[in-house]
């Protein structure tokens, strides 16, 4: 069976994170100085701004995180495994909740349906990235732990 590298998850959900904060400079940069009326439209252009920074840090940081411990160190299978499952989380949480942003933000306009067809999905998979990374990060520091007493 052939498994995907650590790197190779690692380099896709960088580029990934990275498109992120670009689809939140784009939306950055679309709202107005005086919003026209109650300015609720600014307002919800700068929720998207800041939903996109947040998925893009912290996508980069699950890729960071896993190349990290993949390149410099020698996590056992659990803790790879984990920290990729963390990593892929949060690449399709970039998919499904930012990329039709972008498309809609560059084409246009999409439906509606088609913006937030996999939108709560992609919100369920932020924390089970953020969980699935920071369990495979503690678990590696008590494998070390361990080693290190045992030594």
């Amino acid at each position: 069976m052939n498994r995907p590298l650590p790197r190779t998850i690692a380099a896709v959900t960088a580029v990934l994170g990275v498109v992120s904060l670009l689809t939140a400079a784009l939306y950055f940069t679309t709202i107005p100085e005086n919003p026209p009326g109650d300015g609720f439209a600014a307002g919800l252009t700068g929720l998207f701004v800041i939903l996109c920074l947040v998925i893009g840090v912290l996508t980069l940081a699950e890729a960071g995180l896993l190349v990290l411990l993949a390149q410099f160190r020698d996590p056992t299978e659990r803790t790879r495994q984990l920290l990729s499952i963390g990593a892929a989380a949060g690449s399709c949480s970039v998919v499904l909740l930012v990329v039709p942003m972008l498309i809609a933000q560059v084409v246009g306009g999409l439906p509606p349906a088609v913006l937030t067809s996999g939108s709560g999905i992609g919100l369920l998979l932020v924390p089970v990235g953020i969980g699935c990374s920071g369990i495979g990060a503690v678990l590696h520091l008590v494998d070390e732990f361990r080693t290190e007493n045992r030594a």
